[in-house]
């Protein structure tokens, strides 16, 4: 396996069951061509931060698995499989992948494309389950494939040998079943890879004379007669300055038109081939003679599919387009993907020139599909000042550092046709606006080979390409690697005496092993259309990031071309002298003497800042070069051996398998072992964390045990073997002073050296879990190491003895229905009922019924049928061995077991009969959570709660629904490591809980949500995140009954936006909407039905309004009182039971501040204590003011009159009242302090009776 080179690091995690990896808030990133969003300013990326807020999406995998993506109000991921089952669960590339264990073989083999299992973009793309109930995928073959069964045909592209199809999410568990096996589809398939059909996005006054378009206008060249098709949102075919321009189009949205109901495509249609027409010429495009084909690929909200922007490709060359616009862009790629494919393919077979968007990420390696395409010629951005503009997405390209983007053009704030009724970027009349974005560069590039195609037609696309890109002129402050050649300049490329043949050099991604090949050529034509012989100074230079050079020469130095004639040079690449890195720099040739302007073709442009495209001696004519230099690989080869002495062979579900990262340069590759339980990796020379998993499996195949090995700092100069033998690791041992059973377990090993850092782990519940053991680790020279380990334990929720000769106690067997468990205390007779078939159920009437496992498909009916026969419980056990899980929801105590288990019990009732007693909770009244990461590990690994001082969490679940669950997950975050391991849980209500939370590190930090049902994707309440003292006890509500707005006191990334403040002449608002009494506990609406109203007023003038609660609103500078109001009403099917509307009201003054400002907002804490109302009003956190506040509380009974709470002290600060005891309409609170700044909140069912 060839070493894998990307931008970031790929570290993949395996997780089973309960256990979550959770990842940190990344910035947002733009991937594509996609324009920066409207209203950026001038040299801004154009990203936005977040709401602040959390989501919950649920996603239907191309294997029909159910997976959930959680994100917390401070922007942490995490995820897991609905339904269990094991998964590999990983950061790649910033963004959360999760695959099912099933997909897993295929899915490293690169046969599934990984974008099927990015939960980041899936959600990001709209193919969550609330946005879509297909899947689009790609198949892709030697020719393309017939649709499958269980899949509806789209379309054939013919192009990439590829056939489009949906999945209905319902059917595909069964697609998968028919086209899977292990290592490769179906051969009857024709599919040799499934990509995601994914979603592109989309990505002029001053701008023409900034690329010289008028003096070649002044020459007659305007792009007459040159096809120009622009692929994008269609465009207003009204509009005045297109109604003449447009010769053909069509849409490959269905069910709608050409018509542009977005704006992007109308905008950069004109900005290509405009007339100016509504601005009496002044605006137009920059080839405003050429012919417009416009094929409408993305949607009127801007997005479209993969396949769509493939069908407007083949039909553009079909339509005899030279020149194909393609403002619009996916994810970054390494130029394999179809959309790529379907351009280099189209580029040869057509002669066209596809000119795409490089993106607006502004991060390197960063330029998207079909940027990423070897043929297109990619756009970056600059403003109107050359200097590349902040979003601009930067090269090389992803994976094998070839040089992409290859050229920049104006792109920050162009002025362009505006399409009726829309209201992109900033508007500046009735038929312009003014957009930002490399959507906007790339139709500058497209007029402009439009101009050229016009002046030489007989110029192939990849002339056109070299022309525009050897006579760019580079910005300042930019390298090669972010901006390619540079700025076009059309007049310096209209006429080129000197031409080479290619835009730039790509040697490759060029490693090997053994012994230094042989360097590497390649060889670079120039022509000579003058009419006398040029000679050509050459030289060329490349570099890494680091500033080395590469060993690269040019031979000759000195090239002389005759008239009319070509001539090649030599690029040399000598590997020895080359050290591994990514390099990009330029082949430069100068024409020799003076007088050579004759050789550079048309006058110069008349903007002074040509800097570069001429030298002392003469014009120059630039040629990139980029490749990846791996240098010598080296053979690693990684056995694994497991704890029964035989090579560890994956199975089924245990996949043990190496994983080696980089500590110089965050490379990471990693795979499971082969049949034999071994695999060999080439790498380069460096250090490398060599790390392995060896997992024991049980007659299921099913994980029943882990083992982490390693060598977290292996110097790799050489070929080696590394032998990781799960027998000599040491056991981990968890102590608990009350009875408790693993609920889940995580392990991983975390490593971090200078700036980098890697985690990568492996979790499984307690049906899966056996044993864990830890290899021996000694301390590192560089950086940290540690073996993170996440221990959940808990009260066992239900205890079965056997009585009687020969009894025992029966381990704690798995629910099969979360809300059937048994409760109470009883002894019941077990009845053997074979299959569960009515007949065998005769005697099962008040008894616990032992029923046989047939299959999933029958399990409801058979629970179903006991409990139609009376029984009070059903034992289900399964004759196969091994690990094994199901469901049956029927309101019936459903519990399963294991093969030996059902065996013993069988054998018992052939002996005697048998009464179990058993002991049921309706759930955990205690748990035990660990977190720990020792960095060096000599011997066996033993945690003892009794000696651990653990803090002990006391948490209130005061939902009282009979059927009702919380969804609880709490996430340790040890210091130093930067993602964090949780576990997850289903909490059945109403349930007082004591949790023991422990650590070897004293400022770990904990992080807990819970949300309202385990159904409710919203409705989500937070802890706020924090460490713990020894021994330290808290007390925690969960829904409690009165929830309000207000500020919590946060920290971190979680108070991003908190609390409320003034910056200069401007209100910045953020305040959660449902807040528990004391406000460590905080949520935000569910925004699918809540409705939230917030207003601004000053002296009875509205400032501003919005539906939501976080918002920024500009002010007067003078000081004067505020009134800011927000008003709250839960959806009319609420799950909440309680504090279903509120109105908060709060006065203030402030004036103008030189930077920021906490306003003086007033807030209430409150507490119910049985009857008994605590009021403490106060400021919200960082806020100051005099203090001292008067308060009132009023109730209502029919909400029109308002009766007075008796209120007296009951500490500092602090009131309290005797609620009555019938229910009430509302509760009003009101505080004010001594210098008027006040609170009025009313909060509507502010409790219950009962």
């Amino acid at each position: 396996m060839r070493w894998s080179r990307r931008a970031t690091s790929m570290f993949c995690s395996v997780i089973v069951g309960a256990t979550a990896l959770t990842v940190p808030a990344q910035a947002a990133r733009t991937t594509g061509g996609a324009g920066a969003p409207p209203g950026s300013p001038p040299g801004t990326t154009g990203l936005a931060r977040p709401t602040p807020g959390a989501s919950t999406h649920r996603i239907t995998l191309i294997t029909g698995d159910v997976a959930e993506l959680t994100t917390s109000a401070d922007g942490s991921r995490s995820a897991r499989l609905v339904d269990g089952g094991n998964y590999y669960f990983g950061d790649f590339d910033g963004e959360l992948t999760l695959v099912p264990v099933a997909a897993y073989p295929l899915f490293t083999s690169g046969r599934l494309d990984r974008r099927l299992f990015n939960l980041s973009q899936l959600v990001a793309q709209g193919y969550d389950d609330a946005s879509t109930a297909k899947l689009p995928v790609l198949l892709a073959g030697d020719h393309a494939p017939a649709a499958p069964a269980n899949t509806t045909r789209r379309m054939t592209l013919a192009s990439v040998g590829t056939t489009a199809v949906s999945i209905d999410k319902s059917r595909a568990k069964q697609f998968w079943q028919d086209i899977a096996g292990p290592r490769t589809f179906a051969s009857t398939s024709g599919v040799g890879k499934i990509w995601l059909d994914g979603r592109t996005r989309a990505t002029l006054d001053h701008s023409t004379q900034q690329i010289g378009a008028p003096v070649a206008w002044r020459s007659s060249y305007d792009g007459r007669g040159v096809k120009v098709a622009v692929l994008d949102t269609g465009y207003d075919a009204n509009h005045p300055d297109l109604q003449k321009q447009v010769v053909g189009a069509a849409s490959f949205i269905p069910g709608q038109p050409v018509q542009d109901g977005h704006g992007h495509g109308t905008h950069v249609a004109s900005t290509v081939a405009g007339l100016g027409t509504a601005s009496g010429g002044k605006r137009k495009g920059v080839a405003p003679g050429a012919d417009l084909l416009i094929g409408k690929v993305l949607d009127d909200n801007g997005g479209g599919l993969d396949s769509e922007a493939i069908a407007g490709m083949e039909w553009a060359v079909q339509q005899g387009a030279k020149v194909v616009s393609m403002s619009l862009g996916g994810l970054p790629s390494d130029g394999t993907d179809p959309m790529s494919e379907a351009v280099d393919r189209l580029s040869k077979s057509s002669g066209a020139l596809f000119v795409v968007a490089a993106g607006n990420a502004g991060m390197e390696e960063t330029v998207g599909t079909p940027g990423s395409a070897a043929a297109a010629l990619t756009v970056g951005a600059v403003d109107r000042d050359d200097r590349l503009a902040s979003f601009s997405s930067r090269g090389p390209r992803l994976g094998d550092g070839a040089l992409k983007p290859e050229v920049t053009a104006p792109g920050v704030e162009i002025v362009a046709a505006r399409a009726a009724g829309t209201e992109q970027g900033h508007v500046v009349g009735e038929h312009y606006t003014a957009m930002s974005g490399t959507s906007m560069a790339t139709p500058h590039v497209s007029g402009a080979a439009a101009i050229l195609a016009q002046r030489h037609p007989e110029w192939t696309g990849q002339q056109l390409k070299a022309a525009l890109a050897s006579t760019a002129v580079p910005g300042a402050g930019a390298t090669t690697v972010q901006q390619g050649l540079g700025r076009i300049d059309i007049p310096r490329a209209l006429d080129p005496k000197i031409q080479p043949d290619v835009a730039n050099v790509f040697f490759g991604d060029v490693s090997w092993t053994g012994s230094a090949p042989a360097p590497v050529l390649r060889k670079v034509a120039y022509s000579n259309t003058s009419g006398k012989s040029v000679t050509l100074d050459l030289s060329v230079a490349a570099k890494s990031p680091a500033g080395v050079r590469a060993g690269l020469t040019v031979s000759p130095a000195r090239l002389t071309i005759p008239a009319g004639g070509s001539a090649s040079a030599t690029l040399r690449l000598d590997l020895a002298s080359t050290s591994p890195a990514k390099y990009a720099g330029e082949l430069v040739a100068v024409v020799a003497g003076r007088g050579a302007a004759s050789a550079g073709g048309a006058a110069k442009t008349p903007d002074a800042r040509n800097a570069g495209s001429t030298t002392a001696g003469g014009t120059t004519y630039r040629t990139g070069v980029a490749f990846a230099a791996g240098g010598r690989l080296h053979r690693v080869t990684v056995k694994g051996i497991g704890r029964d002495g035989k090579p560890a062979v994956p199975t089924t579900a245990a996949n043990s398998g190496v994983q080696l990262w980089n500590l110089d340069t965050g490379d990471v590759n990693g795979t499971v072992f082969d049949a034999n339980g071994q695999h060999t990796l080439e790498v380069p020379t460096g250090r490398y964390a060599v790390m392995a998993y060896v997992m024991d499996s049980d007659e299921a195949e099913w994980i029943d045990g882990v083992t982490l090995l390693g060598d977290p700092e292996a110097e790799i100069r050489g070929d080696r073997t590394f032998v990781f033998d799960a027998r000599r690791a040491h056991p981990v041992t968890v102590k608990t002073p009350q009875r408790a059973e693993l609920d889940s377990v995580g392990i991983a090993w975390h490593r971090a050296a200078g700036e980098r850092e890697a985690v990568s782990g492996f979790g499984f519940d307690r049906e899966v879990a056996g044993d864990v053991y830890v290899g021996e680790f000694g301390k590192v020279r560089t950086g940290t190491f540690r073996a993170v380990q996440r221990w959940d334990l808990a009260q066992p929720k239900l205890t079965a003895d056997v009585l009687g000769p020969g009894g025992f106690r029966l381990p704690s067997p798995r629910d099969g229905a979360e809300l059937s468990g048994y409760v109470g205390q009883e002894t019941l007779s077990l009845v053997d009922a074979g299959d569960g078939r009515p007949e065998q159920l005769s005697e099962a009437r008040g008894k616990i019924a032992l029923i046989r496992f047939r299959d999933y498909d029958q399990t409801f009916g058979q629970v179903e049928a006991a409990k139609a026969a009376g029984a009070k419980a059903v034992f289900m056990y399964n004759e196969q061995p091994g690990f094994w899980s199901d469901s049956a929801w029927v309101g019936l105590p459903f519990y399963l077991f294991r093969q030996e288990e059902g065996a013993r019990l069988l054998q018992l009732l052939k002996q005697r009969p048998v009464q179990v007693k058993l002991t049921g909770l309706r759930d955990s009244t205690y748990r035990y959570e660990l977190a720990v990461g020792p960095q060096q590990v000599a011997g066996p690994l033993t945690y003892d709660f009794a000696r651990l001082r653990p803090a002990v969490v006391t948490t209130n679940y005061q939902r009282i629904d009979s059927d009702f669950l919380h969804y609880d997950k709490r996430a340790a975050y040890l210091p130093g490591v930067s993602a964090g391991l949780g576990s997850v849980r289903l909490v059945a209500g109403p349930v007082t809980r004591t949790d023991y939370l422990a650590s070897d590190q004293p400022d770990t930090t904990w992080d807990e949500q819970t949300r309202a049902g385990a159904e409710n994707l919203s409705g989500y309440e937070y802890s706020v995140a924090r460490s713990y003292r020894p021994d330290e006890r808290v007390m925690r509500e969960v829904w409690a009954p009165i929830s309000r707005p207000a500020i919590p006191d946060a920290r971190g990334s979680e108070a991003d936006g908190l609390p409320v403040a003034r910056f200069e002449n401007a209100l910045r608002i953020a305040i959660p909407q449902h807040v528990n009494g004391d406000r460590t506990q905080y949520g935000w609406s569910d925004m699918r039905g809540d409705q939230t109203t917030l207003t601004l007023t000053s002296g009875g003038k509205e400032l501003g309004r919005k539906d939501w609660s976080v918002a920024q609103f500009p002010v007067p500078a003078k000081p004067a009182w505020y009134d800011l109001r927000l008003d709250v009403q839960r959806a009319p099917n609420t799950w909440a039971k309680t504090s279903t509307a509120t109105r908060t009201e709060w006065r203030f003054r402030s004036g103008s501040v030189r930077t920021r400002e906490v306003l003086p907002l007033v807030q209430v804490d409150y507490r119910l204590a049985g009857r008994q109302l605590e009021l403490k009003p106060g400021y919200q956190p960082g806020a100051r003011g005099p203090s001292f506040f008067r308060t009132t509380a009023e109730v209502t009974f029919d909400g029109k009159t308002w009766q007075p709470l008796r209120l007296r002290p009951s500490g500092w600060g602090q009131q309290s009242a005797m609620i009555p005891s019938t229910p009430v309409a509302a509760l009003r609170v009101t505080a004010t302090d001594l210098g008027g700044n006040r609170i009025s909140q009313t909060i509507e069912r502010p409790w219950t009776t009962n």
